[in-house]
């Protein structure tokens, strides 16, 4: 299912048999464009030509890869053969790996503290303790248009991906231990998304949320 849930923002969604829950992929639309999250392999197939029917024959110049998990990554060949100057955002860890794999393409490694801004997007960056030994992924947020990328940090249930409403302080305490078991890394990660002061919440699974100024500032 494709449909476009906040401004320019795209989900893509279907539900996953093998983790029992809905599984989304993001394009912003912007100029230039950035997709968070790939999909699986079979997923990035349908996902593809919707994405070359909203860009209008523009180019997707970014793909943002929060940590490798085939859900996130898996079809990242297949992005890069329809769009061979794609470039891929992504943490240290993910950019060893992705070299590792054989990947030859263009790499940025996201660093916290350290924005990226290209045309319309304003990127900031912040560690996420994902990967395998507790190794930081990353998320983001684009400023611009206010979108934050939360990978798999909050929501992760079988509901159908739609839009509810909530306070940013409230989505930060479901930061549980179940999502992140090192107490000093979970707590750090609270304080530094504390001021993210995002607008809206893109969930890799389950409902996004709607942060208006009114509710948690």
């Amino acid at each position: 299912m494709t449909q476009s849930i906040y401004g320019d923002l795209y989900q893509f969604s279907e539900m996953s048999g093998r983790m029992n829950m809905p599984v989304h992929q993001y394009l912003l639309a912007t100029e230039p464009a950035i997709m968070f999250s790939t999909g699986t392999s079979s997923q990035a197939e349908w996902i593809l030509p919707q994405i070359e029917t909203i860009l209008g024959g523009r180019p997707l110049k970014y793909l943002f890869i929060s940590h490798m998990e085939s859900d996130e990554c898996g079809g990242y060949r297949i992005f890069q053969k329809k769009y061979p100057k794609i470039v891929i955002i992504t943490s240290p860890f993910s950019a060893r790996e992705l070299a590792g794999f054989g990947y030859k393409g263009r790499i940025i490694v996201g660093n916290e503290g350290k924005p990226l801004i290209d045309g319309q997007l304003s990127l900031s960056f912040f560690d996420y303790p994902s990967e395998v030994h507790l190794q930081n992924g990353i998320l983001v947020m684009d400023r611009g248009s206010g979108v934050f990328y939360s990978s798999d940090l909050f929501a992760r249930d079988t509901s159908d991906g739609r839009v509810k409403d909530g306070r940013w302080t409230d989505v930060l305490q479901n930061i549980d231990t179940v999502l992140i078991p090192d107490e000093k890394k979970r707590l750090s990660l609270m304080k530094d998304l504390e001021h993210a002061d995002p607008r809206f919440v893109a969930s890799g699974h389950g409902v996004c949320v709607r942060c208006s100024s009114e509710t948690y500032r």
